[in-house]
């Protein structure tokens, strides 16, 4: 994990700590995948909506790490 040093003050996700303003720290994101289609709630058809109308799509999140739990996870 890449190390860098914050700007602002920020909260550890692992371990929930506070992370001050010029502490180093790291940052991981994660993806989950949901299904969209493009019609609207007026438009939809009565019936169910075929399969090749929904698209997926992904929303990641980011995850803010201390030192010490960023460590600890690259030595496993």
């Amino acid at each position: 994990m890449k190390f860098k040093q914050t700007r602002k003050d920020r909260t550890c996700s692992n371990c929930n700590e506070a992370i001050n303003k010029g502490d180093m720290y790291g940052q991981k994101s994660t993806s989950i995948t949901g299904k969209e289609t493009c019609w609207s709630i007026d438009n939809r058809p009565t019936e169910d909506i075929p399969d090749w109308a929904w698209s997926n799509v992904r929303f990641a999140t980011k995850h803010d790490w201390c030192k010490p739990c960023g460590e600890q996870k690259e030595a496993s």
